[in-house]
């Protein structure tokens, strides 16, 4: 190395001028970070171009490696001069000495200590100059609104670099100018992903997800999406600063909006253990803690961070708290703890004090806390009663601070603390200021309705149903006046109980029919109309409290720990500005409430009833209309390939109309026994989990096994009395004025098309529900719904089901021949493994079969051994085979040939070979010509001689070959067809002869027959004789013949040439035949 090498300055360069780096450092300054580490501000060059910069670059680097080269080099060749050095002098070899550290002035100091690791990310990488020449590129276009430009730049940037963070946020910004708020959203999170210590990057991309989330949907997926990623930057910001007040806060928004209470209530806590007087955090833990699943348990928590709020502003002396001011809303939010936690006394002097002080009269606390525990008189109109106790000044605060100055709600609240202590003096003292009856009643209750609820249910319970009937009566007409106030379940189960009382029972029907209809889930509602109905002499009354009261358990069985049904909530969003509320037709339904049930007016008048009635059969007419006019054009949707918007709409239409109907026949229960009328309802099980229910469950359970008990008594009792029937009335023929063989129709077709669309379990219901019917009792319909129920299990290739179908062909509709081949065929045609058609159950009850007809002849045949000879005879196999045969031939009841094969395939499917056998073998003796039965017995001894268990290879090998080639001998032989033949006498008489020939078999099964014994071959090994008679299919030809004149109706007609030609190329190919295999290709496998 020269002198000018070892004279070079190791250091690298001076770094060159970043292009545009003003803006950066710009966007870092104000960002409050340093992304770069970078403290000096460089000069600009904005006067370079794109190869200038490229070329200044490419300089910089080949230097800096030169000179870290150069360096490299010098220091190895300086260490092994230094170890030649120390080996001449047979020395020892020590490392270097540690470089010198530099003075600090004093004599001796200690040894400093090695740096600490740095642990977490890197820092990320400084901008090169041509990073920052293409920023400010796309900067510039960013500026001229070139959008398209700076993406196009933007990505490059990310492409050579993707640590780059300005390029991220800069591509956000694109983005949203763009309208597509998806990208800048993942540009935003993957710019906060490169500084992940930098806390505002990741609030910042959380707020921006959040963006416009109010006006979506609750259930939108576009909805739960922001969602989850704000959560994700929230808690990637908590990681990097726990102490992160706007992170926490901003966390627990979103959970709050999600739905997630408990969740967000912890993070509420910590947040408030950093700032204790937020009010806005102390309201949205207060909202959380009301609708966890225990609000006990929590109430305690909230109602403290309220308190200490309180006490706060009480000690400044104001009424602002930060981030927000302190209102009468926070009152009653407070409020509500204590009425939660059932604390009477302690709420009311809450409220008082709290509405003193936000009235201005604090300084008068000590006049009003020292009167006692049950003196309203502070908020009394007048000063009658004020002016007697001491300390009070008349005039020192305005009148309007006293009675007249607390919210009507609050007197409703302090009114119903004093009903529950007792004290009923002072609570009819507030009721008479809250009087329902006055002109101004609408416009005083107006904007706290509410309140009458608490009111009337107060005055419900304690026996005044005329005066909490008058409440409820306004909190109806302020609904009906403003449209924003909904009259609830609630208020409906109330008017009905005061309905009840005062006498009117047909009122009260009306109003807990109503509540059920309003809510779907309301308990209450069902047990008080299953009380009315309980009562009732009809029996129809009885069977309408049953269905009641077993909806009740079940709903109850369903509920929370709390005793109330758990409502799924509506996900709210933080406090903040209030909006408008929007108006709606209606009350507003629970999410996820269906349809409600039609529930039978018990006590209404008869011609009411049958206007209902009549309402009903017209709704059924229509759909039956709809039915009939769509039923062609769905037939013709359900065989296309793609569907038009109009086809779809038809076939929703169709589907929805028979949905209907199904529903509407199949909740008539004078069409279904009464067991399985209520299992269709879902009442035919026993509550799971009574001892975890409250003690009402329990007494609507005994309720319930009452009316069971009165409507369907056990065995050998008897129920409740009922009249006689003398004359028993017609059966009907039709319903809703549609014939049953319609009704049947609807039922069958409904069926098909759910199982189509892809819902085999529904249509499995609704053949079930037809098959449960008392109307379709008859033996052809009962087969017609079978049959149909055995369709959709093989279009759903549901092997299960096809089995159990299957089964009731063979026990209960006509078991023989037919019934055990339909078996076999659904089997067969349903594309699954073969596990239902040979499991346990399937084959114990073939073998029962077999079983029942071996006992039936062998009676038989010992009946008449001993009519011929006066002494019972034991029987062997052979006998009973025999007389099997002689019993088909005489009166047709014998073994059936076809049951004993199945069960043979079964245990042939099991590789049960040897028992395979012996069914197999019993069917020979009864049909020995029959080629399928010679063919599988030809296959078991072959399978058998395979296994390792085999004792004697050869014989079973001779065994199987015997009966394969009988069944070869069978298949070709030909067949004695017999054809009648008219003929025309001169005379014009008509004359009928009868003419016999031999035909041979078609060209189908004759290849079958060279096919089967090809494989036989091929089985064993032997593809020299296999390749014989795969060449005879290959040869077979067509003779022309159809089925009349082969007089032979074969199942299969496949042509096997090309499933014989690829056995026979695969063959050629393993022995090395390439050219052979290349002909068979090239004839009879090309296209």
């Amino acid at each position: 190395m020269d002198d000018h090498n070892d004279s070079m300055d190791l250091d690298p360069p001076p770094p060159q001028p970043r292009l545009d780096a003003h803006q950066a450092d710009q966007e870092e300054d104000e960002m409050g970070i340093d992304i770069y580490g970078n403290d000096d501000d460089d000069n600009l060059t904005d006067e370079l171009s794109d190869a200038d910069s490229d070329e200044l670059e490419l300089r910089a680097n080949n230097a800096r490696f030169d000179a870290l080269q150069e360096a490299f080099v010098a220091q190895q060749r300086a260490e092994a001069a230094s170890y030649r050095e120390a080996v001449d002098k047979g020395g020892r070899v020590s490392p270097p000495p540690p470089p010198a550290e530099p003075s600090s002035g004093t004599t001796s100091s200690k040894p400093k200590a090695p740096p600490k690791r740095r642990l977490g990310p890197r820092k990320a990488a400084r901008p090169t100059p041509d990073i920052q020449f293409r920023l400010s590129v796309a900067r510039r276009a960013f500026e001229e609104k070139d959008y398209h430009s700076a993406v196009a730049m933007l990505s490059e940037i990310i492409r050579i670099n993707s640590e780059t963070y300005q390029a991220w946020t800069l591509l956000s910004t694109v983005h949203e100018e763009l309208g597509d708020r998806e990208k800048a959203t993942m540009c935003l999170m993957t710019a906060a992903h490169l500084v992940p210590k930098n806390v505002p990057s990741w609030i910042n991309a959380a707020a921006y997800a959040l963006h416009g989330v109010e006006d979506m949907e609750d259930d939108s997926p576009e909805r739960a999406q922001a969602l989850e990623r704000a959560i994700d930057c929230y808690s990637k910001a908590l990681t990097a600063d726990k102490r992160n007040i706007e992170a926490r806060t901003g966390k627990a928004d979103v959970l709050m909006m999600q739905g997630h209470s408990a969740l967000a209530l912890a993070q509420y806590s910590k947040a408030l253990e950093f700032r204790p007087y937020n009010i806005r955090t102390v309201r949205n833990m207060a909202d959380v803690a009301l609708d966890v699943k225990d609000p006990r348990r929590t109430a305690e928590g909230a109602k403290k961070a309220y308190r200490r709020v309180i006490d706060r502003l009480m000690e400044r002396g104001t009424f602002e708290a930060e981030e927000g001011m302190f209102e009468w809303s926070d009152l009653r939010i407070y409020l509500e703890f204590f009425g939660i936690l059932e604390r009477w006394g302690e709420a009311a002097r809450e409220l008082k004090e709290i509405s003193r002080w936000l009235l201005g009269r604090r300084e008068e606390g000590q006049v009003w806390d020292g009167l006692g525990e049950g003196d309203d008189r502070e908020w009394d109109v007048n000063d009658d009663r004020r002016i007697e106790v001491d300390g009070y000044q008349p005039g020192r605060f305005p009148i309007e601070s006293y009675g007249a100055g607390l919210p009507v709600d609050l007197r409703a609240k302090l009114y119903y603390y004093r009903y529950k202590m007792g004290m009923e003096h002072e609570a009819e003292l507030h009721l008479t200021l809250l009087d329902p009856t006055r002109d101004t009643a609408v416009d005083d209750f107006m904007d706290f309705p509410d309140c009458l609820k608490d009111i009337g249910n107060s005055l419900l319970e304690g026996g005044k149903h005329g005066r909490a009937m008058q409440y409820f009566n306004l909190f109806r007409e302020i609904a009906n006046v403003t449209g924003d106030v909904v009259v609830d379940a609630d208020v409906l189960v109330s008017r009905g109980r005061c309905h009840l009382a005062l006498g009117d029972k047909s009122a009260a029907e009306e109003c807990f029919i109503a509540a059920i209809e309003t809510e779907e889930d309301h308990i209450e509602a069902r047990v008080q109309l299953a009380n009315m109905y309980e009562g009732e002499q009809e029996q129809e009354g009885r069977e309408e409290a049953f269905l009641l009261v077993r909806e009740a358990l079940n709903l109850e069985a369903r509920q929370g720990a709390d005793g109330k049904m758990r409502k799924p909530r509506k996900s709210r969003g933080p406090y903040g500005p209030r909006k408008p509320r929007e108006d709606k037709d209606g009350p507003p339904r629970p999410h996820g409430a269906k349809k409600s049930t039609y529930i039978p007016r018990r006590l209404i008048n008869a011609e009411k009833r049958k206007q209902q009635d009549l309402k009903m059969t017209e709704v059924a007419s229509k759909n039956y209309a709809t039915l009939m006019e769509l039923r062609d054009k769905v037939v013709a949707v359900a065989d296309k390939q793609t569907r038009s918007e109009a086809d779809k709409q038809a076939e929703a239409a169709w589907m929805a109309a028979a949905r209907d109907l199904v529903d509407d026949f199949r909740s008539y229960k004078e069409f279904y026994p009464w067991e399985k009328y209520i299992k269709y309802l879902g009442y035919g099980g026993n509550v799971q989990g009574q001892a975890s229910l409250p003690a009402r469950s329990f007494k609507l359970a005994a309720m319930a096994q009452r009316l069971q008990q009165t409507l369907a008594p056990a065995e050998g009792q008897e129920g409740a009395a009922a009249a006689p029937v003398i004359n028993k009335p017609e059966a009907p023929k039709a319903h809703r004025g549609i014939p049953f063989d319609k009704w049947l129709d609807i039922f069958l077709d409904y069926a098909f098309y759910l199982v189509r669309a892809g819902q085999h379990k529904e249509a499995y219901v609704v053949c079930h529900a037809a098959r449960d019917s008392t109307i379709w009792t008859a033996i052809d319909t009962t087969y017609l719904i079978h049959l149909a129920w055995a369709s959709c299990a093989i279009y759903a290739g549901d092997e299960e089901t096809c089995v159990a179908i299957a089964r009731y062909f063979m026990r209960d509709y006509r078991p023989g021949t037919d019934s055990y081949r339909m078996f076999s065929a659904m089997c067969r045609v349903c594309q699954t493994p073969v596990s239902w058609y040979t499991s346990g159950p399937a084959q114990k009850f073939i073998l029962r079969q077999i079983k029942t007809m071996d006992t039936i002849i062998t009676k038989r045949l010992k009946e008449r051994a001993f009519e011929a000879t006066g002494k019972e005879e034991e029987l062997d196999l052979g006998d009973l085979n025999a007389a099997s045969i002689a019993a088909n031939s005489e009166d047709g009841i014998g073994l059936d040939v076809c049951l004993l094969t199945i069960y043979g395939h079964i245990l042939f499917s099991t590789t049960s070979y040897v028992y395979a056998l012996n069914y197999l073998a019993r069917s020979a003796s009864i049909d020995p010509n029959n080629p399928l039965i010679n063919m599988s017995i030809g296959l078991a001894y072959l399978h058998y001689a395979l296994k390792r268990q085999a004792t004697n290879r050869q014989y079973l090998l001779m065994q199987g070959f015997s009966f394969l080639f009988r069944y070869y001998k069978d298949r070709l032989a030909p067949k004695k067809v017999t054809k009648t033949i008219k003929e025309t006498t001169p005379e014009g008489d008509i004359l009928e002869r009868t003419v016999e020939r031999q035909v041979r078999p078609r060209k189908a099964q004759r290849q079958e027959a060279h096919f089967n014994i090809a494989r036989a071959y091929g089985l064993i090994g032997l593809g020299n004789l296999a390749n014989e008679y795969y060449i005879k299919v290959l040869n077979e030809e067509d003779d022309g013949l159809d089925d009349e004149e082969g007089g032979v109706n074969v199942v299969g007609s496949e042509d096997l040439t090309i499933e014989a030609a690829y056995n026979v190329r695969t063959m050629c190919f393993l022995l090395g035949d390439i050219q052979g295999a290349k002909v068979v290709a090239d004839r009879w496998l090309s296209l």
